[in-house]
């Protein structure tokens, strides 16, 4: 086996493990892997319904007290806004406030708001799954620029498949919408090849009798045995083993809420009251999926599209996420008020934070062979297709990039962009994750033609 490009084992029934890159085994040494150009990864993770910022309604309830350099104390102080949640990652944050969506409208805009997150493209029009976006989107360019030929990105979504507006967030050319996947236990026998392995073994696998660890021992023995494999190699693989082990755990539907009474595992993972659970098994798949080198970019699309969940908070299971966001009992605008709101939308928008968090920890738990951690590696992305809650304009929405990109970005820092359109955000994005145009410069032109070019100066390293 020739490990240096294919990195992955193969055992009973085809099954496949990826391994990490292990440098014993590829001729390079740490200073090589420190000199050669980096891997990068993408991972966005897209919420709905808007955010409580500075509006008519009221102060601010989620970002930074001002703008300019972030520190650890600074937002650990900052107690009352959402992204305090985020605090002990502030050197590695990039915050950027009032994106525009360029093709907004005012109204409940959700169906026509999601397609242009990641593409910056006019779109069909219409309600519910209508809309389509007329241009691919950011996560389709970095994979085909960085994946393996042939192997897309990773496109999940936590919320159901019979949604008003399902998955809207990935294209992967004009009018062709990514498939998401709903399952993080299908996800996973996919990546390992378990998808195809008779259902015994995947049933033995699924109740955790049999781990794919077991069903590729002997070719792990053999590695293991290889006697140049350094002591950093080792302690890779077995962090990586171990990994594999807790994917198995958390995604083989044993991922539990403490605050949801009587659900001992993730039977359904379309289901409301596990939204979060799924989320946290996405995120550990993804960052497990990084790790292996098996795909560069990732997209979550949390709930629907105009997120209906009810989410479960303090055990206490709220309206509709959707109507808190319009304060009333509706999914208009008129109905009967919903006390406290505000403060219900804001609980809701930590929450989403804890969840990024979550998805931060796991990235940085990932050694990089360069140096630093999987996390270093990355830009995270953290976004909503809408600025605040009762307005639902697209002309303000919120921006938490996390990692650098490998210092492609400038960290540690909140900019405000004045409701510029996104086009320039998503060039930046694929500049800092190496991703050129035909010539070989740097992306500065994704998103609809009518749109100036340019990336984000202020941001870039």
């Amino acid at each position: 086996m020739n490990l240096s490009r294919r990195r992955v084992l193969k055992g009973a029934f085809g099954v496949t493990l990826a391994l990490p890159v292990l440098e014993s085994l590829t001729g390079l040494g740490p200073k090589a892997f420190a000199q050669s150009a980096r891997d990068r990864f993408f991972i966005v993770v897209r919420v709905g319904n808007g955010i409580v910022q500075e509006s008519d309604e009221g102060p601010d309830r989620f970002w930074p007290t001002a703008l300019g350099a972030l520190t650890t104390n600074g937002l650990k102080q900052a107690t009352d806004r959402a992204i305090s949640e985020l605090a002990t990652y502030a050197s590695k944050l990039t915050l950027v406030r009032n994106v525009a969506l360029p093709f907004a409208r005012g109204g409940c805009n959700h169906s026509e708001a999601i397609p242009q997150v990641l593409t910056a493209q006019k779109n069909t029009g219409g309600s519910g799954n209508a809309p389509k976006a007329q241009g691919k989107s950011i996560d389709w360019a970095i994979a085909e620029a960085l994946n393996p030929k042939g192997v897309g990105p990773l496109a999940f979504m936590a919320g159901p498949q019979s949604a008003f507006i399902a998955e809207a967030l990935s294209w992967s050319a004009p009018q062709q919408r990514t498939p998401a996947e709903r399952s993080p236990l299908n996800a996973y026998m996919r990546l390992t090849g378990l998808a195809s392995a008779p259902p015994e073994i995947q049933k033995l696998v699924a109740s955790r009798r049999k781990s794919v660890n077991d069903l590729v021992r002997e070719q792990l023995q053999s590695l293991l045995s290889v006697g140049k494999l350094s002591t950093s190699d080792r302690q890779r693989l077995e962090q990586h083993l171990a990994s594999v082990r807790d994917i198995e755990v958390q995604a083989t539907c044993e991922l539990v809420t403490d605050q949801i009474d009587g659900v001992k595992a993730i039977t359904n993972p379309e289901a409301n009251d596990v939204r979060p659970a799924v989320v946290k098994a996405m995120m550990d798949i993804a960052a497990w999926a990084f790790n292996c080198r098996l795909n560069h970019a990732v997209t979550l699309q949390v709930g629907d599209g105009n997120d209906g969940t009810q989410y479960i908070i303090d055990g206490v299971t709220l309206p509709r996420f959707h109507w808190i966001s319009h304060r009333v009992k509706s999914d208009g605008g008129s109905g009967e008020a919903i006390p406290d709101a505000i403060d219900l939308h804001a609980s809701i928008d930590r929450m989403q934070l804890q969840l990024f968090r979550h998805l931060l920890d796991r990235l940085a738990s990932y050694s990089s062979p360069y140096g630093g951690t999987l996390l270093d590696d990355t830009v995270a992305v953290w976004t909503n297709d809408l600025g605040a809650g009762p307005s639902h304009s697209g002309d303000n929405t919120p921006w938490v990039l996390a990692g650098g990109a490998s210092g492609s970005l400038k960290t540690g820092t909140f900019i405000d962009l004045a409701k510029k359109p996104n086009n320039l955000m998503l060039n930046t994005l694929l500049t800092a994750v190496g991703v050129k145009k035909a010539d070989g410069s740097p992306t500065d032109d994704f998103g609809d033609a009518s749109l100036k070019k340019g990336v984000i100066s202020e941001i870039l390293a």
